[in-house]
């Protein structure tokens, strides 16, 4: 066979001009459907290693079910909308924030965002098609169309007719880049250093008192109305120089030992809920405004839940409204909760000398305004895990604005419930995601920006009443595109005479891909096709998925339908590099999937995907790769075996027990193959099938039979060899085929099809069936015994420096087990064949004399150490056939092309030669053979026992 890669180009040539995809999907449609969900990656970019084995896993067990009989509804999706494809059109227009959208004009900025999607829809569907990957690429889904933007409209209603919307202002994540909300789900971490200060409260109407609190943001501290205390905990009045601090007393010494005072007095000690309810004054009152409207404010409450004596001074500074514990016990305590900052991340106008300024850049002006007033108790710096904005990495700020919600706190033990009749594979993925959903808070659904789907909610200016839209049919004018701004023109009636407009916000792109299950089939307005797909049967993703996709479809579809829309789920990890780091272009250990295919391949591409345990994050390794490759050589190899001397089909009859252990094994691979599909374990599918290749078929069986299916054997039992080799053939390239369609494709048309009728394409073929009557359990357990016995008499060959080549007159098997023993009498001609001896001898008393031994699981192999001379006189004849061969092989001789071979050597191995004429003729297609003269362009020559041998030898023509 030619070079991998020449071979995939070719093969898909083939799949396209031929239309195969198209044929097996026409020969499937009265099968019985099965419904997959392609989790909807962004069209933002190239695809990379980490799409590249999403995709893989997925083609993979699509194969398999469209082989397996049947009808696969395999139509790709492509995640449109959300801020990751605006900010890449930001950073094409060299727009810094949203005031330049709103300059360049909405319906432009929109225009561009929807091309650069559909750009990359077809670059990347192009990618995934390179990799081998079938799926309906020229009606894939997508989350901008009309009929899915209704789809999520509907199931938004849904939620709005059940109770579950609400509008509230709540503490969320903002991005003070992309100005708008950030969910829960959304957020990644990195470690970030900030300042961390110790503040000084002073206690209203007592001189020189202060309650100690210490806080990672100094710019909350302009909202803070409260500080939390722990209830049943110790608190100390410390007394220092002439000043009073207030702090739990667990804390005390760590805090001092911080501000490296050795001089203070405990001069009082309460519980926490002694403190409860005084007052105190806030320490920048003067410098914001917007203070001086509070009422309520500026005491201490208690919370248990909250407050913690592992770090900090045990009294918490409360800002309601920049955080979502503070604003709980806000809540609880009556405080008021201002949030006095802009979404762009900007103090507001009510901020006096700090209106205008970004935040973060307004914490040195704070601490600095502390340390002026005395209130400054201890400055340092702390390193931390802070929140960042998944879209753009920008640090995220927590500020309550008025949004949309879903109360998902109503739900989550429904979704836990409904968790539990998940197959997640493995089962500890499920145990995340049930942990996951365990600490779901309310959904926030509404997003301040621009592309996406827009939030279905008008609202009249006159009574403030809300109407919520399900479909496109409940708008007055018929729109064409329902993206902003055209749906920003539309105006509804009111029952109170007042006009309605629509809120401009845009959905969550999350809700986005969690509506997929019916929203891509065209739900509520097809019913036919959703009554005839749903649920999803199976979907598989990446870990990031348990708090994304996997998230949204299971809150979406319970509020749609009351239970989860999809059955059974396959887990996979990340593709990292060599280190566990993950592959990032700033670090410089990216490598793309077109580096490999390169270099390999698309099937050892794949296969290294598919071999590898899913579950695990990948550590990608080129040298991992490089085994596969290897190996593939192998696989290759075995079948240019089976291409070149396989002449016939053959016949089942006069089987030889060889012949039935490989036709045994090969049943029980089918079957474990099966099985472990439909457990969701390509995996171990595939290691199985690549180790029943290498060692069963390649180094174990087309070993014993070699001689049986050389051109000048006449034996009856040629005819037997031949049809197992092909019997072997046609089921491995089947159940090969999802994993290596390339290979497999190449090795169906080259040999398969060369010789019995079939399909078209092996992927038009149905999964074998396994033939329980060839499965034979005893002699795969002799077989296995003898294996081990051969390799035992290749070990005691090493130690005594004889070659496997080199025929040895006597095996002698010590061992008084019975299984061992039997499998040795059953198995003698293998033995003999394998081990490359004249007799195998059963001994259970040690034989005396000089022997070379080896264990094996039942006992001993030995042999004789020295070869007579009729064994040397064989062993050289042994070395000038494979010196033959190999030159044959090295000049690309067919086997079926004669020779004229001359050999010389001197006078007593000239002799030998002739004598074993006919010998050579046999074994090395040689017409005739000449001792005692070279002729011929073809030249090698060999060393035996110090004795040169000269090979020349010529195409007969």
């Amino acid at each position: 066979m030619n070079n991998l890669k020449e071979i995939e180009e070719k093969i898909m040539e083939f799949w396209e001009r031929e239309k195969i995809y198209q044929k097996v999907k026409e020969k499937r449609k009265r099968g019985k459907t099965f419904y997959f969900l392609d989790g909807p990656p962004y069209a933002t970019g190239s695809i990379h290693m980490g799409t590249a084995l999403n995709k893989i896993i997925k083609d993979c067990y699509l194969r398999f079910l469209r082989m397996f009989g049947y009808n696969v509804w395999d139509r790709p999706g492509f995640d449109c909308h959300g801020v990751p494809i605006e900010n890449s059109i930001e950073q094409k227009l060299n727009f810094r924030n949203k005031k330049d959208i709103e300059k360049f004009g909405v319906e432009k900025f929109i225009d561009e965002c929807k091309k650069f999607a559909t750009q990359y829809i077809g670059i990347m569907s192009n990618q995934f098609k390179n990799l081998g990957v079938w799926m309906d690429w020229e009606n894939p889904y997508l989350t901008l169309t009309n009929d899915y933007i209704e789809g999520a409209w509907f199931t938004f209603k849904e939620g709005f007719k059940k109770g579950y919307l609400y509008k509230g202002v709540y503490p969320v994540h903002v991005c003070p880049h992309c100005e708008t909300v950030v969910a829960y789900n959304e957020i990644e971490y990195t470690q970030v250093t900030d300042p961390s200060i110790y503040v000084k409260f002073p206690v209203k109407d007592k001189e020189k008192q202060f309650l100690l609190i210490w806080t990672t943001t100094p710019w909350t501290i302009p909202a803070n109305t409260g500080i939390m205390a722990k209830p049943d905990a110790e608190y100390v009045k410390v007394k220092i120089a002439d000043e009073i601090l207030i702090l739990a007393k667990d804390l005390l010494e760590k805090t001092m030992e911080k501000a490296e005072i050795k001089n203070y007095e405990i001069i009082e000690s309460v519980k926490g809920k002694d403190l409860e309810g005084i007052k105190y004054n806030h320490p920048l009152y003067d410098l914001f405004p917007f203070q001086k409207n509070l009422t309520n404010a500026y005491r201490v409450v208690l919370s248990d839940q909250f407050v913690s004596l592992d770090e900090g001074t045990g009294l918490v500074h409360c800002a309601p409204g920049h955080g979502q514990e503070d604003f709980k016990v806000g809540m609880e305590n009556g405080l008021p909760s201002p949030s006095p900052v802009k979404l762009d991340g900007t103090f507001t106008e009510e901020c006096g000398p700090f209106s205008g300024m970004y935040v973060k850049n307004a914490d040195k002006l704070i601490i600095d305004e502390l340390r002026k007033r005395g209130l400054l108790f201890y400055e340092e710096k702390i390193t931390h895990d802070y929140p960042l904005c998944w879209r753009c990495e920008s640090p995220l700020i927590m500020i309550a604005v008025p949004q949309w919600f879903f109360k998902i706190t109503e739900i989550r033990k429904d979704l836990i419930e409904l968790n539990k009749k998940i197959n997640w594979v493995p089962k500890w993925a499920g145990q995340r995601f049930q942990n996951w959903l365990e600490n779901l808070g309310d959904w926030p659904i509404s997003r301040q920006r621009y592309w996406g789907i827009p939030l279905p909610i008008w609202v009249c200016e006159k009574c403030k009443n809300i109407k919520v839209i399900g479909s496109a049919d409940e708008l007055p004018i018929k729109l064409s595109d329902l993206h902003k701004p055209h749906i920003d023109k539309v105006i509804l009636d009111c029952k109170c005479g007042g006009k309605m407009k629509r809120v401009p916000d845009i959905l969550d792109v999350w809700f986005d891909s969690g509506v997929a299950p019916w929203a891509s089939l065209g739900y509520p307005k097809n019913k036919k096709l959703f009554k005839k797909m749903w649920p999803v049967i199976f979907i598989t993703e990446g870990p990031d998925q348990i708090r994304g996709w996997w998230n949204s479809l299971a809150i979406t579809s319970f509020i749609t339908f009351g239970r989860f829309s999809f059955e059974n789920v396959l887990f996979h990890g990340f593709v990292l590099d060599a280190h566990g780091v993950k592959m990032s272009k700033s670090k410089g250990n990216v490598v793309m999937p077109e580096e490999i295919i390169a270099k390999y391949g698309r099937d050892v591409l794949r296969f290294y995907f598919l071999s590898n345990t899913p579950w695990d994050d990948f550590y990608f390794k080129w040298e991992d790769v490089e085994k596969i490759a290897k190996s593939f050589i192998i696989v290759k190899n075995v079948f240019n075996f089976v291409k070149m001397y396989v002449e016939k089909n053959g016949k089942s009859t006069q089987l030889k027990n060889e012949d039935k252990w490989i036709l045994s094994r090969l049943n029980a691979v089918i079957e474990h193959v099966t099985n472990n599909f439909k457990k969701y374990n390509a995996h171990e599918a595939a290691k199985e099938i690549l180790d029943f290749i290498i060692n069963d078929f390649s180094r174990w069986y087309v070993k014993i039979i070699r001689d049986r299916v050389w051109p000048t054997y006449e034996g009856k039992d040629k005819y037997a060899a031949f049809y197992t080799l092909l019997t072997v053939t046609e089921n491995l390239v089947k159940i090969l085929a999802p994993f290596c369609p390339f290979l497999a494709e190449e090795i169906y048309q080259n040999i398969v099809l060369k010789f019995k009728k079939g399909e078209e394409s092996v992927h038009l073929s149905d999964w074998p069936k396994v033939d329980k009557k060839r499965i034979n359990k005893k002699i795969e357990e002799d077989m296995e015994i003898v294996k081990k016995m051969v390799e035992a008499c290749a070990a005691a060959r090493q130690s005594a420096g004889i070659k496997l080549r080199w025929p040895i007159k006597s095996v002698y098997i010590f061992t008084e087990n019975k299984k061992a023993i039997s499998a040795a009498n059953k198995l003698k001609e293998i033995l003999l064949n394998m081990c490359n001896c004249k007799e195998i001898k059963i001994v259970k008393e040690k034989p005396q004399g000089d022997f070379a031994e080896a264990d094996f699981n039942f006992g001993k192999i030995l042999i004789d150490k020295e070869l007579d001379k009729e064994l040397l006189e064989e062993a050289l004849v042994r070395e000038v056939i494979r010196a033959v061969q190999q030159l044959r092989k090295e000049n690309k001789f067919n086997v079926s092309e004669y020779i004229i071979l001359t050999l010389n050597s001197d006078e007593r191995t000239n002799q030998i030669l002739k004598k074993n004429e006919k010998v050579f003729e046999k074994e090395v297609g040689a017409k005739k053979v000449y001792v005692g003269k070279l002729e011929g362009r073809y030249k090698g020559s060999i060393k035996f026992e110090n004795v040169q041998i000269e090979i020349a030898f010529e195409k007969l023509i």
